[in-house]
């Protein structure tokens, strides 16, 4: 690696971190006190409360890691041309591209450290972190789940089960209704007074079979029927459902497969999908923006350089939800809403980057 290079790299490393706990520590002052009544309340332990912000790191880490790099630019690029340094690396012969290329590696490792943060990480540390304000800071202790009244769930292949209860001890459905689809039309159901688990499959008792070919149903009743081909053990009903908000990339995927081959509407989840992919990518975007601000802005002070970090973050998170909004409203492609901020900002420091270097 050059000198040039090592310096620059030093430069904006230095102020990456700073930036990044200067963030976070506002984050830190501000969340303790709002629940600061709470932890006095409690008498939470000190160390309890440290184990809290522990699990929140990686949360919050992925939401600054933005900011910090936009205000890194700033600062980085506006020391050197505020002593003319840029100017002399641009006279030497240096384009601006070639300048940046720490900067931009950087970057791109900040996207995938940010996409595999959201993905292996922050759910689980966020479990973590409910569970342990919960349980261990509030003293707030669950019964044990024995029974789920009025349970929907959404199986592999198109299959959709209705229970209106499940007991969990004895692994047995009371009232349920299993829907079966195929291309998003119905092709059999299943009704029946109750279903248990036998070791090996479900058997329904006391119910109706019917088949729904050619635009012909055929109803068959029984009074024991073993069913093969069915997938979903007792564990899986007896786990609380989970918001597809809280689920990781791979998580939502499934989730929407099944739920496309039930034939249900998925655009909503499609434009979340696509946010989860989108958003870790404006830590190269914001370089793009962030770079030529700085060649033209002499940055006078630390204020500025994180006043403008804080207003060009605020815009791009208010563009992100809005497109994400108008996608679930169905207003806008599930696609193209959630790569709306991507798309609008990219273009915007794609334009400024070619500016900058012709001048």
């Amino acid at each position: 690696m050059k000198i040039l290079d090592r310096y620059l790299l030093r430069e904006f490393l230095l102020y990456l971190g700073l930036g990044l706990v200067g963030v976070m520590a506002i984050f830190v002052v501000v969340d303790v006190f709002e629940k600061l009544d709470v932890f006095l309340d409690h008498r939470a332990p000190l160390a309890l409360v440290g184990r809290y912000y522990l699990y929140r790191l990686p949360e919050w880490v992925v939401q600054v890691l933005p900011i910090a790099l936009l205000l890194a630019t700033f600062l980085a690029l506006g020391q050197l041309n505020k002593f003319n340094e840029l100017t002399a690396m641009r006279t030497a012969g240096r384009s601006l591209s070639g300048i940046l290329g720490p900067v931009l590696v950087v970057s791109v490792v900040a996207t995938l450290c940010s996409l595999a943060l959201s993905e292996l990480v922050v759910p689980a540390a966020n479990l973590r972190r409910d569970r342990l304000y919960d349980r261990e800071i509030q003293n707030i202790h669950r019964q044990e789940v024995t029974e789920r009244a009025d349970v929907t769930y959404l199986g592999e292949g198109g299959r959709i089960f209705y229970m209106r209860l499940y007991l969990v001890n004895e692994e047995r459905m009371h009232e349920v209704s299993l829907q079966e689809f195929r291309n998003g039309a119905l092709v059999r159901r299943i009704d029946a007074a109750e279903a248990s688990w036998d070791g090996q499959r479900w058997v329904f008792s006391s119910g109706h079979l019917r088949d729904f070919a050619g635009g012909r149903e055929r109803v068959k009743p029984f009074a024991r029927m073993a069913v093969n081909g069915i997938g979903e053990r007792p564990e899986d009903f007896a786990k609380e459902s989970r918001n597809p908000g809280e689920m990781n990339y791979l998580e939502l995927w499934n989730y929407v497969r099944r739920l496309r081959a039930s034939g249900a509407r998925v655009a909503n989840y499609l434009v979340d999908l696509q946010v989860k992919l989108a958003f870790p990518l404006v830590n190269l975007i914001v370089i793009l923006i962030g770079a030529p601000l700085a060649t033209r802005l002499r940055m006078q002070s630390a204020a500025l350089g994180f006043g403008l970090s804080i207003a060009i973050s605020f815009c791009y998170y208010a563009l992100l939800r809005t497109g994400q909004a108008l996608g679930h409203s169905g207003a806008l492609d599930p696609y193209v809403a959630g790569w709306l901020g991507d798309l609008v900002f990219g273009a915007v420091g794609a334009v400024m980057m070619a500016h900058a270097r012709r001048s």
